[in-house]
């Protein structure tokens, strides 16, 4: 973040046309929303030390162009996926594999075996990877879940006479999946399904609270 501020403050005469560097573009996208407004907060105070040296039209024209730079290269990724068809299940393996420190599923079913291995390869890869899913699914044809707790992957099912029925999940905690697909061939190749996939905080945070209070109460796989 200070990176950032430093850039900005550097090329204050400079930012309404100027080529924003690759890195600093690649900064402010990894960018958490919380990271975002603390940044704003940073450029803000900058702004008040720059007083006695530019003048206020200038200092207001920095502040325009700094956020202007902040919003256009921020973490945004809202769209929705329909099947029969791969575009649902591609979206979620490259999801996968852009993955860079946690992925939280609560799918009803998985017995995609790509998708399987997509997941544990992210747990290959360090990255935390935790599992709810439907308990009477877990034995059916075709079930991935035995597979993957043998990889070391965590696991919870519901235990219960009704299902866990859910079908959505979080990744690097800044993207939700969800919708109709279940993680099956059936759903890729036949079924009438969608997906939204969306960055937009006020709903990820939401299915954070949910996913965290379903594996406080679930049991152990």
């Amino acid at each position: 973040m200070k990176s950032i501020l430093k850039y900005l403050a550097q090329n204050f005469d400079n930012l309404t046309d100027i080529k924003v560097n690759a890195n600093i573009i690649g900064k402010i996208n990894r960018l958490q929303r919380a990271d975002r407004i603390n940044l704003r907060n940073q450029i803000f105070k900058k702004a008040a030390f720059l007083e006695d040296t530019k003048s206020k039209s200038q200092i207001v024209q920095w502040l325009q162009n700094s956020f202007r730079i902040i919003d256009r290269y921020s973490f945004h990724f809202n769209n929705v996926y329909f099947s029969p068809g791969h575009e649902i299940k591609e979206t979620i393996l490259q999801l996968l594999r852009e993955a860079n420190s946690s992925v939280d599923l609560c799918i009803f079913t998985i017995t995609d075996n790509e998708l399987a291995k997509e997941v544990i390869a992210c747990h290959h890869r360090n990255i935390k990877v935790r599992i709810i899913t439907d308990d009477e699914k877990t034995t059916a044809k075709g079930s991935e879940i035995f597979k993957m707790e043998r990889a070391g992957i965590p696991i919870k099912t519901d235990h219960s006479h009704y299902h866990m029925h859910n079908k959505f999940g979080i990744i690097d905690k800044r993207i939700a999946i969800t919708g109709s697909f279940n993680w099956t061939y059936t759903a890729t190749k036949h079924n009438q399904e969608n997906l939204l996939a969306t960055s937009k905080y006020e709903i990820v945070k939401q299915y954070i609270a949910e996913f965290d209070r379903l594996w406080n109460e679930m049991f152990e796989f």
